[in-house]
């Protein structure tokens, strides 16, 4: 198969932009598409690709000069090649496959070589046709479009979307991707593309068929080819996703602001259950996440085993925070039944958070994109095969730093291989990162383990409210509970045999009914076995119990 890049000028292409006294400018557009795509400006088509999308492995570059002037609006229609609306191709063959898409431009000024506006993260996207619904549809010896496992879904384009005037603030960012992640060949190597400049495409790079991007170019500042840097865009794009995480920078920090609790259901298969639950937390303002914006490169990292067994060690995008995989005994919450389905739990602030990297959120951000970032700067990545080091980072292509999440201990960040700053060395491992937000508590008891429970069920009841079910000794428990905008928390816990004890809270006090608190632990307690253990001590409570040594809990034990 012939790949070919075209390159032509003419008497360049010029576009009316319907503008009078403004400066007409030349510029110049590069495109790569896996597999096809047409280009318009303001409107009315500026370039298509001179392959056809019905060659398989049509993958081409283009190049085209054109006039206009500022600002104006490139809209794309991409295409993946597919034989039908299966989405597959090569089908009924020993390859057949779901193909994957891959989409990069950007424009320069003629005669400077320098570029104006790229690909990335900041382009809105929006999906047209997506297919196979179910990835089974690839197993299937005769696929059949619209049947079985074959579903497909098709969306009409929105009308006048190619035009500057078109509202696509409801369209999603697009998602970047790394050149390993799209292969790209076929004149892609043939231009030489800004490193600002990225490969880009929806949230699932294989089964989003066809998708219509956007590219504003507005004030024409300039950076040249070869010396551009990463925009800082890209961090905030990662936590975009999710509708309760705002971020904004200044000089040093990256700052992202969350309520702490996740879109994802939470605590259903806890087995050793500390009896907190999830509450919001105000990770805003002064006390928001920070991420550092220019991450340094540490000449004596610190180990996650030594060190950091309190508060978080990275920021999940979905705006959770992330601990060390070490609980404060020791101990890999994930081997002693303390997380949930999704890899979290509630600390002694209710304070949601994880102990593993949240994998799942990669259905939600796209295959090969962070799915956190650590308290050094450096992103967090699922999953890989690639090799990693004893801190469980790899520098990647660009030369870049990055964690992987592992399936085996420690499980994500075996030591920070950025530099941070620390409360107190001397607390190791009690010490954490600095800076980062408290969690402050509504209920300041510690009510400590409720032994032989499982949590079974978790339910949002309404919008400030939710149920949770446990079972102990084969019983099922409800524990619910709700709280006002004037920071009044009700706990109601309703045992085996119907009967309820109600707690009531103050976020401005953090105090209880005290008599009430005395009856819901006695309801506990009374469900527990009666040789049951007292409820285990925590670094930092001034006891030096069973669970804790001078390695462990040096202000406890020393």
């Amino acid at each position: 198969m012939k790949f070919p890049i075209v390159r032509f000028c003419g008497a360049c292409w010029l576009v009316s932009t319907g503008l009078s006294g403004t400066e007409i400018t030349s510029y110049g557009i590069d495109v790569w598409a896996d597999n096809w795509f047409t280009a318009y400006i303001d409107g009315q088509l500026l370039l298509e690709d001179s392959v056809s999308i019905d060659t398989e492995r049509s993958f081409n570059a283009e190049t085209k000069q054109f006039q206009a002037s500022l600002p104006f609006v490139l809209a794309f229609e991409i295409k993946d090649f597919k034989e039908n609306d299966t989405g597959l191709e090569y089908i009924g063959s020993n390859r057949q496959q779901i193909g994957d898409g891959g989409f990069i431009t950007q424009v320069t000024k003629s005669g400077s070589d320098n570029v104006v506006a790229v690909s990335n993260s900041a382009m809105r996207c929006m999906v047209i046709h997506k297919a196979p619904l179910n990835s089974s549809c690839v197993e299937t010896s005769t696929p059949i479009a619209g049947e079985g496992s074959c579903l497909y879904q098709v969306v009409t384009a929105p009308q006048s979307w190619t035009l500057p005037s078109f509202d696509d603030s409801s369209w999603q960012p697009a998602t970047q991707y790394t050149a390993d992640q799209v292969r790209p060949k076929g004149g892609f190597e043939k231009i030489q593309w800004a490193p600002s400049a990225k490969l880009i495409w929806t949230a699932d790079l294989e089964k989003d068929n066809t998708i219509l991007c956007r590219l504003t170019v507005s004030d024409g500042s300039e950076s040249p080819v070869g010396q551009g840097q990463d925009p800082h865009g890209d961090i905030h794009s990662h936590f975009s996703h999710f509708e309760n995480v705002t971020s904004s920078e200044d000089q040093s920090f990256v700052s992202i602001e969350s309520n702490g609790l996740p879109e994802h259901n939470m605590m259903v298969g806890i087995s050793s259950w500390q009896q907190q639950v999830p509450l919001p937390q105000n990770y805003s303002g002064s006390n928001s996440w920070k991420i550092p914006l220019n991450p340094v490169l540490a000449t004596s990292p610190l180990l996650t085993k030594d060190h950091f067994h309190k508060g978080a060690i990275a920021i999940a995008v979905n705006g959770v925070p992330i601990f060390n995989a070490l609980n404060n005994r020791g101990e890999y919450a994930a081997d002693i039944g303390e997380l949930d389905n999704w890899g979290g739990h509630s600390g002694r602030a209710d304070d949601y958070h994880y102990h593993l990297a949240p994998e799942h959120l990669e259905q939600i951000v796209g295959a090969g994109n962070p799915i956190a970032y650590a308290l050094d700067g450096f992103p967090v990545y699922s999953q890989t095969d690639e090799h990693l080091d004893e801190y469980l980072g790899r520098f990647n292509q660009s030369g870049s730093y990055q964690y992987h999440a592992t399936d085996y201990p420690p499980y994500l960040i075996a030591g920070f291989r950025g530099e941070v700053q620390v409360d107190s060395l001397a607390n190791a491992p009690e010490d954490q990162v600095t800076p980062q937000p408290r969690s402050t508590p509504v209920r300041t008891a510690d009510y400590g383990p409720l032994n032989n429970a499982r949590i079974s069920g978790f339910s949002k009841t309404g919008q400030s409210s939710y149920n949770l079910e446990y079972i102990l000794n084969g019983k099922t428990h409800q524990l619910s509970y709700s709280w006002d905008e004037n920071g009044q928390y009700q706990f109601v816990l309703s045992d085996a045999q119907g009967k309820q004890t109600v707690e009531n809270f103050s976020r401005a006090s953090a105090s209880s009914s005290g008599e009430s608190r005395k009856k819901q632990k006695a309801v506990a307690h009374d469900n527990q076995n009666s040789d049951n253990k007292s409820p285990k001590k925590y670094c930092g409570d001034g006891i030096c119990d069973g669970t804790e040594s001078q390695q462990q809990c040096a202000k406890d034990c020393s």
